[in-house]
């Protein structure tokens, strides 16, 4: 028996799932959230940062962003590390629940509930497998074209393969976007193939198991090929008009444009569904269409920052002469002479005319109040050796690259091994805005 089709119970996850003054507005609240990782941590920069790339199948991430090491590791594999975020058990309780309220019940009406609610986790375990092969496929295709990953993490959204830069030819993009849905269209035919030819030798139960994970893949396939930034296939219609009108930036526009009209598509399913009856699939709905509509327009701000970063050599808009503090100093003489008095959240450490590391805010408030006194700046500071370092002459966007890639806020500028001045996202963001106002 094959199980009837009944769109609206079906657990579905959508995976996959003046220019310069926009640009300035998202660097300044780029900088911004850093700041408040003062006091919260790291929770604001991923959530900044999250929706900056490709959305639900593979984004722009740098290094430790997104995500940035929440969750659990499942492996690693060819030094790509296998991740699952804590939001993914979201998704996979309401799968599994979505499963075996609806699915199950209505398409096998004789089943066990204990039997309907083993197989919804069996399928929904296979679902998400799904997609990690899918995102797999994205990594695989981005070795071979020598676009190193440097993650894949499964979350409440689907899954993402976590690139250490950006394609930089079209024809590169191309093939990496298209690597998934091809990798869903071949497990959805392999799950239906098995379907139609186990059905005579396995249970009921079993069976509709492979029928719907096909069927989920085939579906998955066709949500991914909607022409809109960040599902894939929108990055490979901007590969195609990136290669026949070689501007990036145009490419990015108008397919960024047609996502965010998706994303407003979906999310107005949504509130149909609600209205139908549907609650729960349609605040998923609801939900995964503002997803996109971020990731839409963050991805057109991100290469729109791409181009006006790249080619500016650090050196230009670093700060030069940087205060420092000796590594002997008390942090209570730290926050009192030197936080409190120049309103920095780092600074570099010196000793004898010799950079031997940083010591920021937070590693101060690590410390309890009353022991300020007693420990000094050495005790705290982050050591030369485990600091990323730049040089003057390093690409502007490189560096914010590395910046999110580290977790940090600022980097050191070092050239023949001395100091020579610091670059901050502040910097950046007040370079983006001068040249705004300038008009260059």
């Amino acid at each position: 028996m094959r199980p009837k089709v009944q769109e609206k119970n079906y657990a579905t996850n959508a995976q996959g799932v003046g220019d310069r003054t926009i640009v300035s507005r998202w660097i300044k609240g780029m900088y911004l959230c850093n700041m408040k990782r003062v006091d919260h941590g790291d929770w604001c920069t991923d959530t900044a940062w999250i929706t900056n790339g490709h959305g639900c199948d593979y984004l722009n991430q740098i290094g430790e962003n997104a995500m940035q090491r929440q969750g659990l590791t499942l492996g690693t594999y060819k030094n790509i590390r296998i991740g699952l975020d804590y939001s993914w058990f979201v998704m996979f309780v309401l799968v599994v629940f979505m499963l075996a309220r609806y699915f199950f019940p209505q398409n096998y009406e004789d089943m066990a509930a204990l039997e309907a609610w083993s197989l919804s986790v069996l399928t929904a375990l296979l679902f998400f497998l799904s997609i990690l092969l899918h995102e797999f496929a994205h990594a695989l295709a981005a070795r071979n074209r020598n676009v190193e990953i440097s993650e894949i993490i499964l979350f409440i959204f689907g899954g993402l393969a976590k690139m250490k830069k950006e394609p930089e030819r079209a024809r590169d993009e191309f093939v990496i976007a298209g690597a998934g849905p091809l990798c869903s269209f071949i497990l959805g035919l392999l799950f239906l193939g098995l379907s139609f030819l186990l059905e005579p030798f396995i249970r009921e139960g079993l069976h509709g198991v492979f029928w719907y994970i096909g069927y989920i893949n085939i579906l998955l396939v066709i949500f991914n090929l909607v022409p809109g930034f960040p599902l894939d296939g929108g990055r490979m219609l901007r590969a195609a008009i990136w290669h026949y009108s070689g501007n990036l930036r145009k490419s990015t526009r108008i397919v960024s444009n047609m996502g965010q009209i998706f994303a407003f598509v979906l999310m107005f399913v949504g509130v149909l569904v609600i209205f139908g009856g549907g609650l729960i699939v349609g605040i998923v709905w609801i939900f995964v269409g503002m997803f996109l509509l971020q990731s839409a327009k963050s991805g057109y701000y991100m290469v729109a920052m791409r181009e006006g970063l790249s080619g500016i050599p650090v050196g230009k808009i670093m700060t030069t002469n940087p205060s420092t503090v000796h590594p002997n100093v008390s942090l209570k003489n730290l926050v009192d002479e030197y936080f409190f008095k120049n309103r920095f959240s780092c600074f570099p450490v010196m000793r004898n005319d010799e950079f031997v590391g940083l010591v920021e805010i937070n590693q101060v408030k690590a410390v309890d109040r009353d022991q300020w006194e007693f420990t000094r700046v050495s005790d705290v500071m982050t050591p030369r050796d485990a600091l990323r370092t730049v040089k003057p002459d390093t690409d502007a966007y490189d560096v914010l690259m590395q910046m999110i890639d580290a977790g940090s806020g600022r980097l050191p500028v070092l050239e023949n091994g001395e100091l020579v001045g610091i670059i901050s996202r502040k910097d950046i963001m007040q370079f983006v805005e001068f040249r705004e106002a300038l008009g260059t």
